[in-house]
């Protein structure tokens, strides 16, 4: 049975490890499979050795590789005039970063990932090896500057994050010690859906009203923003425009990770505007969400194609900042579809960023707050 489970922990350990330690790992996998199959010929301890494996592993993923987020409680003499705006988004490193990521899947998923946390590993370990570096931090630093900027000096702009260092609770723990009171929570989030969910509760966890701090308001999600729907309906028409072809638009939705009525509320603005102002384009327009394998997404761009268009844009509105989860989407549906002589194109406005900061400079003049 040793050499069974070795056998699997290591197979199982290859598929979400990189580099050398997955090499070494496959090799001493394919040793033990030899000395178990072809040597010693115990074919029915595979089976044991599988299941108790995969669940070691999973176990080990959940307890032993995710980070534990530990806080020290401290109160500063010194009070702040300025207002804190700490913006909190779901956050991913450059490169793959398996305790992040498992930290992710855990805070996502609860003691379902004893279950699950090989195969969703392994998915961002093959996401970073097809798609290359996420430039989710970058994006994220550009909108916390650009939002400094236009706030002014009464407002001090930081950034945390989920699922990834800085996590959220371990900065508003430094910033509380440096004597911020006034503080506005800006959760990076489109609709109420399951990282919003995961922000609520790790908020509950911190307890701010225990330790005095009251000046506390959450702004809310972002999907009634006018800014972030008419930048991507300019931006959509101003290139079917120049080309001035029969078009077809899929604006995905994300059942998995949003709630779907306040999803469908952004995807339905955009829609709304780009009818309202498409004049005599021939403009074709699907809001698939992405479920079972993107089969939904595939199916509605396969009926563009059948319509005959001459241009497909594949449009992700619902993801606030893109992740490597949102660029393999993308990349999948352009390899699966046969598109023949139509061009492909994914809507990223450059704009995007600056769309963001407008929408949360109205949301905190709007006192568009969480009740």
């Amino acid at each position: 049975m040793f050499y069974s489970i070795v056998l699997f922990v290591s197979l199982f350990l290859s598929f979400i490890f990189k580099g050398n330690l997955e090499n070494i790992l496959i090799i001493l996998s394919s040793i033990m499979f030899y000395k178990v199959v072809f040597v010693k010929k115990l074919y029915k301890q595979l089976i044991y050795g599988f299941f108790i494996s995969f669940f070691m592993v999973n176990f080990f993923i959940v307890f032993g590789i995710r980070d534990y987020i530990f806080v020290d409680k401290s109160e500063s003499t010194v009070e702040k005039k300025e207002t804190l705006v700490l913006l909190v988004s779901e956050g991913e490193d450059k490169n793959y970063n398996i305790r992040e990521r498992a930290t992710q899947i855990y805070q996502e998923k609860g003691y379902k990932a004893l279950f699950t946390s090989i195969k969703d590993l392994n998915k961002y370990k093959l996401y970073y090896q097809d798609t290359g570096i996420s430039n989710f931090k970058k994006k994220t630093e550009e909108i916390s500057k650009k939002l400094s900027y236009n706030l002014g000096s009464e407002y001090m702009v930081v950034n945390s994050y989920l699922f990834s260092k800085p996590y959220f609770e371990q900065m508003v723990e430094v910033l509380l010690s440096e004597g911020y009171k006034n503080i506005i929570i800006c959760p990076l989030f489109m609709t109420n859906g399951v990282d919003y969910e995961v922000f609520l509760k790790r908020l509950e966890k911190i307890n701010l009203p225990s330790r005095n701090i009251v000046g506390v308001k959450i702004l809310n999600a972002f999907y009634d923003s006018d800014e972030i729907a008419n930048i991507y309906k300019d931006d959509i028409l101003k290139n079917i425009e120049k080309l001035k072809e029969d078009t077809g638009v899929i604006l995905v939705g994300l059942e998995d990770k949003n709630d779907i009525e306040e999803d469908i509320i952004l995807r339905q603005k955009i829609e709304k505007g780009i009818e309202k102002e498409k004049n005599d384009l021939d403009i074709q327009i699907r809001l698939p969400l992405l479920e079972n394998e993107d089969e939904d997404i595939i199916k509605s761009a396969e009926e563009l194609l059948e319509y005959g268009i001459h241009s497909l844009y594949v449009v992700t509105p619902t993801t606030l900042i893109d992740t490597m989860y949102t660029k393999n989407l993308v990349e999948s549906i352009f390899y699966k579809l046969d598109l023949g002589y139509t061009d492909f194109y994914y809507v990223n406005p450059e704009e995007r960023v600056d769309a963001i900061v407008e929408s949360i400079i109205n949301k905190i003049n709007k006192k568009d707050f969480k009740d």
